[in-house]
């Protein structure tokens, strides 16, 4: 039946088409024509742009466009128009877009328009033109034929399978795509499509949302939206089970279903049949998971957009409701902008290209209405065919939202704020506290009065916030503040007394952009108050933070009450105190902390900083402003004193003029970004710095002085940049002063260290200020700069100032002085220097200003007046006239003050000037060039047996010496040529203003020179110069090598050989050991001319000799056995005069090997006994030795002596008196070597009268001519034990001529009745020993006895001394008591020194021996008798080592180590006196003194002791033997310093015996690992301590002390 129905309703339907179709003309002729006026372009180049005139009704008309048949697209733009099918109408302006998609050119391109005819062009793409085609529009050209009214027969529908239809999402996953298979043209056919019964309408845009579709015709597709974009839809898109009709013109209707799977793939299914209507199934209801919801921020964080996982798009489509808290929240189309709405939203990423379904909710709240989701929130939606999904919203600091599935109420977060810094304090009605004030260059700043901070923390409740967790709340802050609901809080502060009822007069203001907390107003009533902030969030969360105090002053507090330590800051760290900040900030009251003073504050000397505020410009004010003219005439009625120990820096501070600034001794006062209105007294031992931040080493901007600084003698001025305003902003309100007084004075001797800039301020009137006025000297240390400028001239009728202002002044100093004139605009250019004084620092840039042509004015000077400029490198250059200002060449010389820290000190150089100098020039280096052509470069001897005495004497002349002490010479004044003199910017300069006083004792004769101007290079370091005047005779080219060292040149003097001369060689001086005597015709005053002298040999080698040391008087000179000489030939010896001169002398002498270790000794013997005993040590082995024995020139050849093994054999009785005997190698290849000895007559000559008190002839058998000779034979007299020479140096007369015993010679001074005994040596006789007896005045006792070649009878127990060669001993007394002191005297012949000293008691036990100096030596005499016995040496030569003084305390001590062989000192000639000895060193002098013996092999030497090191045996053998163990930490210290404790332990251990005392030393314990070695040093005389109550043992020990040491220790062996 169905089926029937159908197709009758076909019929029908045919039937009705035939009779549209058989219509009259009439019913034709109604249709308009189109127009046909058009012209043609391209848009874009690849399209056609239609214009027809008045042809908007017929584009509006528009139904289709095809081009050869195929229809064109319609699309919503004209930029959619491309190279495609498809085609927009823009009425309004008359255009019509066609794309020109079409294979074939031309192209007929027909277009419908309801109400019209259709239009027909040509359209060629060529040239993008369009042609009406003729007749088009007519109803002629419609199908059929002309004028056929005949229809084409009505082809039965088409049906579409549902098999054939394929749904698809396309590529941006925006939209379902519907395809139909084997029915092409279908979709252009289709008249409507019904989603669930409801059409949907075609649109030619989108689809955006459910409700409408689109046809593609071109690719045959029909699309539908798979997301809903738009903010308010109607109806949602396609959801699974929505059944679908499409009605097609000659087509079946087409119904089918759209199904969804798991993985969101669409399909079309059948719905009972094609054409069914049965409703779908409802799905069963689904779950949104809490864990698949998403809360993100918009990219303009205005909104949260919500997605809930792989069902997102379609929960979304199916949300019904929401509620927040229980509140239901209304649906809105878009994106909220406050709370209580939603909204779906299609979010579209521009990057890349997608679109995503959100819910979304306002996440700032930007209009009015409710608030907006809170963290905490419960959030409960509803959605059909889902259950509903509740969760809790949580959001953290950082502003990010998540979900979380516990639902019960309440945020997990809790809001923490806090309060740093301080306020500052402020004063009644004080006016603009948060406003401005005058900064210290006349600008103006932000007042900051408050330096406090508000932090905040979110953490989870119950947590307490770390250090990280805080934050500063600023709008950077991860907090997000809700700046209109946070407040600050003012109250009174209950604890300091107040009442609650004060009223602060103050707000305060949170600044939530900059995390800062301020106050402002008008303080109103004094005290104390406290200030706290309550902050919220964007979230309702609240805190409220801890109270800082603020306080309020009355404004009439004093200085001294509130400078007290108690109101300070304490730095634990270093004790020191900060004010910080003062207050109140302004103190105009003084008080007094200072006795009998008024209005006078004393700062606490351990005040380091002292701030006005924190804040650059504004300042803490102290004092009032006083008339400049009473400041001027010394009434200044406060005064500010910075004590002794006080370093303190004033930062943002204005003292004003009413206030005098004091620095006392050992004060400093340094002045940061602080004004100065009034005067700075520095006084002696003061120093002054300003604009220098000493911690970071360097400069800085911001203070600066409108009064005056004033430097008295003494004081110091160091790194400061110190510039005026006392013209501008001085004296606050008075404003009274215009001023071209120096901006800082020097009175006496004041200093300069590092870097100084000082500028005068622009002139007011008249003058620039000037920059600096000198009385006195004013000295630059070291490397010191002090630049200073003159003031500017800036107005129409004021000069330059001028920089420096010498009043009978000198600047001098091992710096660079800089002084540029004040620059002008129309007057006078300002001078560099005038005055009267001088200039003489190592380099002085002096300039005058600029002046301009155009002002007819006269430019400053460089220096003016009477200034004398002595500086070795110099720029003197006065100003020029120029044309206009634009082209002042100085303009880059002037230093910018206030905005650029310092001037740029490179801008100040001074071009090279070449000058001759007098130098200090090192030996080495002067030696360096002296050689004959191919010759060696001079060696120099490093060995200097100068004493203190003489090198500071005229015997040095010609050399010079760095230390004031005479330990050294170091080398020679000589000219230098210096290309370039401000090298030598960096060594000291001597001027003629220099003065220099020496005085020397030599033989106990004081002598006082005083050297002038050149002459003080005498005694000054190194390179030390003076610039000479004229060019010199001679001199040395100096030159300044890459490394900062300098060279100097050959001596440009010609040689002239001087004849009539001759040179002899001799060895074994005492002064070097080989030493030529030049003789003949050399230049009168040859002993003060010598600068130098070198020494040539024939093989090339040039040595050059050092004065005192080796130059003695001009003619002999000297050289050790180190020089390189021995077995040389010295052809030349060259000198080099002071006179400009260089002179040679030929020579021939051949240099023998030195002998000096060789020891020969003969025994004093009787002229009777024939032999005696001779001792040659050390003689080399080639040396082939003959005998010689010598007597003046007395022929002994008749006593035949000579030298068989080890005795000196003679025949008959040769004379008594002194005898020499020479040992010489037969090939004389080595030095001889002498030795002297005595034969002694056996005759008894003199005898002691006690009644005449002198020496008479023993018996008259002794004739006048015996005893005469006897007497002249006399060498020494020992009184009491100590030796006097009889002649010579030093002589002392005791025994007068005729033999009578001068009493009143200053050895008998014990006055009368005392005793001495004495001894007679006399050369060739037997010495002769006897008692004087001084008279008493009562006429006692006054005898005395004598015995010749004996001792004079004693008490209790003898003390015996048998004779010695090589020298003497006695004793006093020569009997003694036990208990009694006994002295020992010492006296060596000449050339020989005590070597051994021993006494030993009857038992043959040794007794502790104290040295006394001087030769003399006491011990206590035991219960028995007593044996003195001594041993001498030849004495060594005195010139060892340069840095052992021959009259140092340690210079025996090591004369004997080198003997010994225990030591041979460092290298070039150096002992090393001062320097540490390791513990390597001491083990390894023990070692040597023990006679190295080699180490056994036993013990464990320590890894820190390298095998084969210099130490290595002497080591192991200390370890072996009990020495020492080493170190705790198993290393033996190789390399450490050894303690005193340490040394005397290793000789104790080593050489001592257990003491017999006890040390009372208050820093030796008991216990102490050294006690028993120290109580054994001080008891055996090794050494007695640092002082009677310290010994000091764990003090380093030198080298010299630890030889001496030993050498004590063994003379007590």
């Amino acid at each position: 039946m169905k089926g029937i129905q159908k197709r009758l309703g076909s019929l029908l339907m045919a039937a009705v088409m035939l009779l549209s179709l058989a219509v009259t003309p009439a019913m034709a002729a109604e249709e308009k024509e189109p127009p046909t006026a058009v012209t043609a372009s391209s848009n874009f180049g690849y399209d056609f742009r239609l214009t027809f005139s008045n042809g908007a009704e017929w584009l509006s008309a528009i139904t289709k466009i095809e081009v050869d048949g195929t229809a064109w697209n319609k699309v919503s733009a004209f930029y959619k128009v491309c190279n495609d099918k498809d085609y927009y109408v823009d009425a309004e302006n008359g255009y019509l877009y066609i794309g020109e998609d079409f294979s074939v050119n031309p192209a007929t391109c027909v277009i419908s328009a309801a109400g019209y005819n259709d239009l027909t062009l040509k359209l060629n793409k060529t040239n993008h033109t369009a042609e009406v085609v003729e007749n088009s529009g007519s109803n002629s050209g419609s199908s059929g034929g002309s004028g056929s009214t005949e229809k084409p027969d009505t082809p039965e529908n088409g049906t579409i399978a549902i098999s054939d239809v394929t749904i698809a999402k396309d590529n941006w996953n925006s939209n379902w795509v519907v395809s139909f298979s084997k029915a092409d043209g279908y979709v252009s056919q289709i008249q409507t499509v019904k989603v669930n019964g409801t059409e949907w309408k075609s649109t030619s845009y989108g689809p955006y949302s459910g409700g409408s579709y689109k046809k593609n015709t071109e690719n045959n597709r029909l699309e539908f939206a798979a997301k809903d974009f738009s903010p308010t839809p109607v109806i949602g898109v396609l959801k699974s089970g929505d059944v679908v009709t499409i009605t097609a013109t000659g087509y079946n209707d087409l119904t089918f279903k759209f199904v969804l799977d798991d993985n969101g793939n669409a399909s079309a299914e059948a719905v009972g049949g094609s054409g069914s209507t049965e409703p779908p199934t409802t799905p069963e209801k689904k779950t949104i998971n809490v864990s698949d919801v998403n809360f993100e921020s918009s990219s303009s964080e205005l909104d949260w957009y919500v997605t809930f996982g792989t069902e997102s798009d379609k929960y979304i489509d199916a949300i019904k409701g929401v509620s927040v808290n229980g509140e239901p929240w209304e649906s809105k189309s878009g994106t909220p902008s406050t709370g209580g709405s939603y909204g779906k939203y299609n979010y579209s990423n521009y990057m890349n290209h997608t679109e995503t379904l959100v819910l979304a909710f306002a996440q700032k709240k930007y209009g009015s209405g409710p608030d907006v989701l809170k963290s905490g929130d419960i959030i409960t939606i509803t959605a059909e065919g889902y259950n509903d999904l509740t969760f809790k919203l949580v959001i953290d600091k950082n502003g990010n939202a998540k979900v979380s599935s516990d639902t019960t109420p309440g945020d997990i977060y809790q809001l923490h704020v806090k309060i740093e810094g301080s306020f500052e304090a402020a004063i009644v009605g004080q006016k603009n506290y948060d406003g401005v004030s005058s900064a210290s260059v006349g600008g103006a700043s932000s007042n900051k009065n408050s330096a406090v901070t508000v932090y905040g923390a979110l953490v989870e409740k119950g947590t307490d916030p770390t250090d990280k967790d805080w934050e500063k709340l600023n709008n950077e802050s991860e907090i997000r503040l809700e700046g209109s609901k946070c407040s600050v809080s003012i109250v009174p502060d209950a604890s300091k007394g107040m009442t609650g009822t004060e009223d602060s007069g103050m707000k305060g203001v949170y600044m939530t952009l900059s995390s800062d907390l301020t106050l402002n107003g008008t303080p109103k009533d004094a005290g104390s108050y406290l200030v706290s902030v309550h902050i919220e969030d964007d979230q309702g969360r609240t805190a409220g933070s801890n109270e800082l105090p603020f306080r309020i002053y009355t404004g009439e507090e004093t200085l001294a009450e509130q400078i007290q330590t108690k109101n300070l800051k304490k730095y634990e760290s270093s004790g020191l105190y900060a004010w910080d900040i003062m207050e109140p900030w302004a103190i105009k009251n003084f008080g007094s902390n200072v006795t009998g003073e008024e209005n006078s504050v004393r700062v606490p000397k351990d005040l380091e900083v002292w701030y006005g505020s924190h804040q650059s410009g504004t300042y803490g004010y102290l004092g009032y402003d006083q008339e400049w003219e009473k400041v001027e005439a010394g009434e200044i009625p406060q005064t500010l004193y910075i004590p002794n120990g006080c370093n303190l820096t004033l930062v943002n501070m204005e003292i004003l003029s009413s206030v005098r600034i004091v620095v006392e001794n050992g004060g400093k006062l340094t002045l940061s970004d602080s004004v100065v209105q009034g005067i700075i007294d520095v006084k002696s031992g003061g120093t002054f710095s300003m604009n220098y931040d000493a911690y970071n080493n360097k400069f800085t901007t911001g203070a600066s002085i409108c009064g005056q600084l004033r430097m008295e003698s003494g004081s110091t001025l160091e790194n400061a940049a110190i510039y005026s305003h006392a013209n501008y902003l001085a004296n606050g309100d008075l404003t009274d002063r215009t001023t071209y007084a120096p901006v800082v004075t020097t009175t006496g001797n004041v200093k300069v260290k590092g870097k100084v800039f000082i500028s005068g301020d622009a002139g007011g009137r008249d003058y620039g200020q000037t920059g600096l006025g000198v009385n006195g000297t004013l000295t630059l240390a070291d490397d010191a700069v002090l630049a200073v400028y003159g003031g500017k001239g800036t107005v129409v009728d004021t000069k330059g100032g001028t920089a420096i202002e010498l009043d009978i002044g000198t600047i001098t100093g091992n710096g660079k002085v800089i002084a540029i004139g004040g620059s002008v605009l129309w007057e006078k250019g300002g001078n560099a220097v005038t005055g009267t004084g001088t200039i003489s620092t190592r380099e002085a840039f002096l300039q005058g200003a600029t002046a301009f042509k155009a002002f007819d004015a006269e430019p400053g000077k460089a220096v003016s007046g009477n200034v004398t400029v002595a500086s070795a490198s110099q720029h003197v250059q006065d100003g020029t006239v120029e044309e206009t200002t634009a082209n002042d060449p100085l303009a880059d010389l002037y230093w910018t003050t206030g905005t650029q820290a310092t001037p740029e000190l490179s801008k100040y150089t001074i071009a090279p000037r070449s000058g001759y100098v007098l130098m200090n020039i090192p030996y080495a280096e002067f030696y360096a060039a002296e050689k004959d052509a191919n010759g060696t470069a001079a060696k120099v001897d490093a060995v200097s047996s100068a004493t203190k005495q003489k090198t500071r004497s005229t015997l040095a002349a010609g050399s010079y010496h760095k230390n004031a002490d005479g330990t050294d010479i170091s080398g020679v004044i000589y000219p230098v040529y210096v290309a370039d003199l401000s090298i030598l910017k960096s060594f000291k300069q001597v001027t003629d203003k220099n003065s220099l006083t020496i005085t020397v004792t030599p033989k106990d004769k004081e002598i006082t020179t005083t050297y002038t101007g050149k002459d003080t290079l005498f005694e000054n370091p190194d390179y030390a110069y003076y610039v000479l005047s004229e060019v010199p005779k001679s001199y040395k080219t100096l030159t300044d090598k890459s490394d900062g060292s300098f060279s100097f040149g050959k001596a440009t003097a010609k040689m002239t050989e001087l004849g009539n001369t001759s040179v002899s060689l001799k060895t074994g001086s005492h002064r070097a050991y080989y030493k030529l005597e030049v003789s003949g015709k050399l230049p009168k005053n040859i002993k003060s001319m010598v600068s130098a002298v070198t020494l040539h040999t024939t093989d090339g080698q040039t040595y050059g000799l050092r004065h005192v040391a080796e130059i003695w008087h001009g003619t002999k000179l000297g050289f050790g056995v180190d020089s390189g000489l021995q077995d040389k030939t010295i052809n030349k010896i060259t000198y080099y005069l002071n006179d400009g001169t260089i002179q040679t002398i030929a020579a021939n002498i051949k240099v023998p090997k030195s002998t000096q270790n060789v020891t020969a000794t003969v025994e004093n013997a009787l002229n009777t006994a024939r032999k005696a005993v001779v001792t040659v040590e050390n003689l080399p082995e080639d040396f082939d030795a003959r005998y010689e024995v010598a007597s003046g020139s007395t022929d002994l050849s008749a006593y035949n002596f000579k030298v068989e093994g080890e005795k000196l054999t003679w025949m008959g009785t040769p004379a008594f008196g002194t005898y020499t005997l020479t040992i010489k190698d037969k090939s004389g290849a080595y030095a001889p070597v002498s030795t002297s000895f005595e034969l002694k007559t056996a005759d008894i000559i003199a005898k002691y009268d006690a009644s005449k008190k002198a020496l008479v002839k023993v018996s008259d058998a002794i004739t006048e001519e015996q005893f005469a000779a006897y007497l002249k034979a006399i060498s020494a007299v020992s009184v009491d034990g100590t030796s006097y020479a009889a002649s010579d140096k030093g002589a002392v007369t005791i025994i007068k001529n005729g033999g009578v015993i001068d009493l009143t010679a200053q050895p008998f001074s014990k006055g009368e009745g005392a005793s001495y005994s004495l001894v007679v040596k006399a050369t060739g006789y037997q010495d002769l020993t006897f008692t004087v007896e001084v008279p008493k005045q009562n006429g006692g006792s006054s005898g005395g006895s004598s015995s010749g070649g004996g001792s004079s009878s004693g008490s209790s127990y003898a003390v015996s001394a048998p004779s010695t060669k090589n020298g003497d001993v006695t004793v006093s007394p020569k009997n003694a008591s036990k208990g009694d002191r006994v002295t020992v005297t010492v006296t060596p012949d000449k050339g020989y020194e005590l070597d051994k000293l021993t006494v030993k008691d009857a038992s043959g036990n040794k007794l502790k021996l104290t040295d006394k100096g001087n030769g003399k030596y006491t011990f206590t005499m035991p219960g028995s008798k007593v044996t003195v016995s001594a041993e001498f040496v030849e004495e060594q030569a005195a010139s060892i080592f340069v840095d052992v003084p021959a009259d140092a305390y340690y210079a025996k001590a090591v004369e004997w180590a080198v003997k010994k062989g225990i030591t041979n000192g460092k290298a070039n000639g150096l002992f090393g006196s001062n320097d540490p000895c390791t513990r390597g060193q001491i083990v390894t002098f023990l070692w040597r003194a023990a006679g190295s013996p080699a180490p056994k092999g036993t013990a464990a030497v320590p890894a820190d002791v390298v095998p084969g090191s210099y130490c290595y045996d002497a080591v192991a053998w200390a370890l072996e033997n009990g020495v020492t163990n080493g170190l705790a930490d198993g290393t033996f210290g190789v390399n450490s310093t050894c303690t005193r404790g340490q040394s005397v332990t290793f000789l104790y251990r080593a050489m001592g015996t257990a003491p017999t005392t006890v040390n009372g030393f208050t820093d030796v314990a008991a216990g102490d690992f050294y006690a028993e070695a120290v109580a054994w040093a001080v008891e055996n005389g090794v050494t007695s301590g640092t002082s009677a109550s310290a010994f000091s043992p764990n003090a380093g020990c030198t080298r010299t002390q630890i030889v001496t040491f030993l050498y004590r220790a063994y003379q007590g062996k």
